[in-house]
């Protein structure tokens, strides 16, 4: 459930582009030091986001620096990171160590239990940290899987679960942007949750296995489930207008107006290839011979 939260990259200038490139090598840079190789295989843009966000809101001091590492080695490159990257790097691990549990009491997956004991101990100094954000992942996660196993909830139920979830990540501490925080992530958790359902309705159908969206199955879904998450994203985007972001404010609304949709198309674009070809009054399957 995680991954779609990226920016649309033909619209960043150089310089945007080298500074989002450079806040996700930090975030890397941080999971490693802080959680080894297990920590930065849950590397994601979901996260780096988040680092953008809160270091506009707060501007904390920050390193920058560049190097070379493991996965690029051939040239150094540039990273910058601060305080929010090493909250988002903890949020990072533990949301992979919840990921990885449900995945295997889902599929009884192997990898993703192996993951989980990698990551067991670290998400228990990561609780210590932020009791109230892990509080919150491990009691919408838990709703959610309860509502998944009883396959009667729609997706307003089973969004909100996620929405609850992200909506507390979003608040590092409880000030005078905490309101409009929570109600950014709980609107942009809840538009990350749909979007997924709608990525996984294919196989979930095949399957015969739950997805909220099946509930409203129908040649009209792409264009219900578009209006849903359109809602959704300008709800998220009306709560981070209120906030005073000035650094990186513009890379912050490619995501938020643009780079949110790249998966969406994505889905769509596959869902169009796999579609069987329109008969035309003849007969004969478009482009093919009469």
């Amino acid at each position: 459930m995680f991954g779609y939260i990226l920016a649309n990259r033909d619209d960043l200038t150089p310089e945007q582009l080298g500074r989002y490139r450079a806040c996700y090598c930090g975030l890397c840079k941080t999971l490693g030091e802080r959680h080894g190789l297990s920590g930065r295989a849950a590397l994601t843009y979901d996260m780096t986001f988040l680092v953008l966000l809160l270091s506009s809101l707060y501007e904390p001091e920050c390193e920058q620096g560049q190097e070379r590492c493991a996965i690029h080695p051939a040239k150094p490159h540039s990273y910058w990171r601060n305080r929010i990257t090493e909250y988002a790097a903890d949020m990072n691990v533990a949301l992979a160590y919840y990921n990885c549990l449900d995945n295997w009491r889902d599929d009884r997956s192997l990898p993703g239990f192996a993951e989980a004991k990698l990551l067991e101990k670290k998400c228990e100094s990561i609780r210590r940290l932020y009791p109230r954000q892990l509080r919150a992942v491990e009691y919408s996660l838990a709703e959610l899987a309860r509502l998944e196993a009883a396959k009667t909830a729609g997706p307003d139920a089973a969004a909100g679960c996620f929405g609850t979830l992200m909506g507390e990540l979003f608040v590092l501490c409880e000030d005078r942007w905490s309101v409009p925080l929570r109600r950014m992530g709980a609107a942009l958790g809840k538009f990350i949750y749909i979007l997924d359902a709608y990525d996984d309705l294919p196989r979930d159908r095949r399957a015969g296995s739950y997805n909220p969206l099946l509930s409203m199955d129908g040649p009209d879904l792409p264009r219900r489930c578009h209006d849903i998450l359109t809602m959704l994203i300008a709800e998220c985007a009306a709560e981070f207008e209120k906030l005073p972001v000035l650094e990186d404010a513009a890379l912050l609304r490619n995501i938020l107006y643009s780079g949110v949709w790249t998966k969406f198309v994505q889905i769509e674009n596959k869902g169009r290839k796999k579609a069987p070809p329109q008969e035309k009054k003849g007969g004969a399957p478009e482009g093919g011979d009469r």
